[in-house]
């Protein structure tokens, strides 16, 4: 597939915590600097063959926002998406397969697979999603033996 649209999200660049209720808890800001708006990414998402989604890897309010992109986005989309994730190492891509057409369950899932630390809380949710919704999921990040 020829790449006709390429939208780095880190060119919308998302930071920024709120302590005050009421007030979302992320701003979204353009490569330009100047603030935007979750439908004008999720608009520009849409209208793009690949996105990246550049983050931070503790940062659960990304992360968060990562799984109601990808849930967006899946409405939009449906069967054209396929997720991609550094999280995943790709010697780990027959453990992530078989768990998402159940032949493993998560505990086999943990052993076979190196997790990261914050799996649970902050990549699991978007790993249940594609499992729930047949989303090709695809380890994309070198073997650590590699990356040494």
């Amino acid at each position: 597939m020829q790449a006709k649209y390429l939208l780095p999200v880190l060119g919308f660049m998302l930071c920024s915590f709120a302590l005050k209720s009421g007030k979302t808890a992320f701003t979204i800001f353009k490569y330009n600097g100047k603030t935007s708006s979750y439908e004008k990414l999720l608009k520009a998402a849409s209208e793009a063959d690949i996105v990246l989604f550049g983050e931070l890897h503790n940062d659960p309010i990304c992360h968060w926002l990562e799984a109601e992109l990808l849930k967006d986005l899946f409405a939009i989309k449906k069967e054209k998406l396929v997720l991609g994730a550094e999280m995943f190492e790709a010697d780990n891509q027959n453990a992530l397969d078989s768990f998402l057409k159940n032949l493993y369950t998560d505990k086999e899932f943990a052993a076979a697979a190196r997790l990261w630390p914050n799996y649970k809380t902050d990549y699991k949710p978007m790993v249940l999603f594609a499992k729930e919704n047949k989303v090709p999921f695809i380890a994309t990040n070198i073997p650590r033996r590699y990356a040494s």
